[in-house]
């Protein structure tokens, strides 16, 4: 399996530091708000990846695992802000106590809402999930200690900066240069940095703000600290993934590197990067009014498959476009898979239909070009061509069975059940709920069994003018499975359904 990493920019062979254990981190929420599609598809890309790793590997280890850790960002500028304005108070707070608490239930409720957007996506929750406030002290103010000692840090004023043009590496992950850099760097007031390049490790408290002590005041930890010691702590000094938003290779990452590299810390060898999600072309924004959370589109969607559909449409490095074209897309390609596993069921139940056993090679063809692009950097669109092919195949098949082919039934079950077990490792179909499609099914199995009942009566009547009696008979049994009777009359054999 190859994978692009961000690091070394180019597509690498991925060897896992364990061939028992992947252990992989991403940066994951800030809760301060309700979860927004951008958020849903960087946490769908790294589910997709560790289904398929766990799958890949799994082949020869069976004991393999991926150990997965997404952080939680539960203290930070933006969830104060927030806190500030549900208190409609200034930059001072109206009391310690309010900000303080009002800080805690906004990060609840939005944690909750993210939890809740991921249970309705169907995506599985990680190995760990460590929350920023739970790690301060002493996890965080002893790697910052450790920073100071190495002299790659430095106090002021009551913060704690990272002197960035004493780690000769930085720029290394963003592949920009100290130079370009300084161009757009600039000290914010109220900070007391010594060089704009340098970024916050810790910040003296403000009135009201949540703050814990350490060995230079009272305060809380820049946002940048945070993953570097969730991950080494949880994953060790070294793993293999860690992973995130392109947004996020500049400056989160490089200063997660930056710090972890400063004590010795070999950190993560692999950076998977997702690219970003715009609406109509546009970045997603509040003032734009382009800014649709996972609800918005699950309405629009319909159904949460119809949803990651749409997220495996593009490469996960690209950036991809929400239109309501390329939703109705997602949602007709979504239809197009359900109808035919229903179909399947369908016949399965009312039949006892068996599955072919022996390889259909169209459908051997189909698994390797499915599974070849996983391999090749997850590419969910080429691997999503491989289920359409199975699709495409699985009705083929089932029209020739309409048209008498017996054994067209059997294979038409096996590229359905391939079908399935594949698109199980993209998280797709589930239980179909009850809903106006499951009609729009029922109706077309209808059709297509009115047509198979009309067709077995027709060889009935040929297979008793050859005086094939046996063969007759297994006429008037598949019909009679298929849910109707056969009555001869002078007039000629009339079919009716069953009551």
């Amino acid at each position: 399996m190859k994978l692009y990493n961000t690091l070394t920019r180019t597509v690498q062979e991925f060897e896992p530091l364990d061939r028992t254990t992947v252990k992989m981190y991403v940066c994951g929420p800030t809760v301060y708000d309700d979860p927004h599609i951008g958020h849903a598809r960087s946490a769908y890309i790294f589910e997709v990846l560790r289904r398929y790793l766990e799958y890949k590997f799994r082949q020869n280890t069976p004991e393999f695992q991926v150990k997965f850790v997404r952080n939680v960002t539960d203290v930070d500028d933006k969830i104060i802000n927030a806190a500030r304005e549900a208190l409609g108070t200034g930059d001072r707070g109206q009391g310690t106590g309010d900000l303080h608490a009002k800080c805690r239930e906004i990060a609840e409720r939005y944690l909750k809402s993210y939890h809740d957007t991921l249970e309705r996506l169907g995506l599985g929750h990680p190995t760990e999930e460590p929350r920023a406030t739970h790690h301060v002290v002493p996890d965080m103010t002893d790697l910052i200690s450790k920073l100071l000692v190495n002299g790659v840090a430095y106090e002021s004023g009551g913060d704690v900066y990272f002197s960035v043009r004493k780690f000769p590496d930085y720029g290394r992950l963003s592949n920009r240069t100290l130079d370009d850099l300084q161009a757009g760097a600039r000290v914010e007031p109220g900070e007391h940095k010594r060089d704009p390049l340098d970024f916050a490790l810790w910040k003296a408290a403000k009135p009201g703000e949540p703050s814990w002590k350490s060995p230079w005041g009272e305060g809380r930890p820049g946002w940048h600290i945070e993953c570097t010691v969730m991950s080494t702590k949880y994953l060790d000094d070294e793993f293999d993934i860690h992973g995130g938003g392109v947004d996020l290779v500049f400056p989160h990452h490089e200063n997660e590197i930056a710090q972890a590299h400063a004590v010795g810390k070999p950190f993560a060898r692999y950076w998977i990067h997702n690219g970003l999600l715009t609406v109509n072309g546009e970045k997603m924004s509040k003032s734009l009014g382009n800014f649709i959370t996972v609800e918005a589109a699950l309405r629009d969607c319909k159904y949460s498959d119809a949803l990651k559909i749409f997220f495996l449409s593009g490469h996960y490095r690209s950036p991809l476009n929400y239109t309501p074209a390329s939703v109705a897309a997602a949602k007709q390609r979504y239809d197009g898979y359900r109808n035919l596993i229903d179909l399947a069921n369908i016949q399965m139940v009312k039949t006892g239909a068996k599955e072919v056993t022996t390889p259909i090679e169209k459908v051997e063809a189909l698994k390797h070009m499915f599974l070849s692009a996983l391999d090749d950097d997850l590419d969910t669109p080429r691997a999503l061509s491989a289920l359409d092919g199975m699709r495409s195949l699985g009705w083929e098949l089932w029209d020739e069975f309409l048209h008498g082919v017996e054994e067209s039934k059997g294979e038409f079950l096996s590229v359905v059940r391939e079908l399935v077990t594949h698109g199980k490792l993209f998280g797709l179909f589930g239980e179909l709920p009850e809903t106006d499609l499951s009609k729009q099914i029922s109706d077309v199995v209808e059709d297509a069994v009115r047509v198979r009942v009309e067709a077995l009566k027709e060889a009935r009547e040929e297979y008793r003018r050859q005086k094939n009696f046996a063969a007759a008979d297994r006429c008037r049994q598949e019909i009679h499975d298929l849910g109707y009777t056969i009555e001869d009359t002078p007039k000629g054999p009339i079919v009716r359904r069953k009551r």
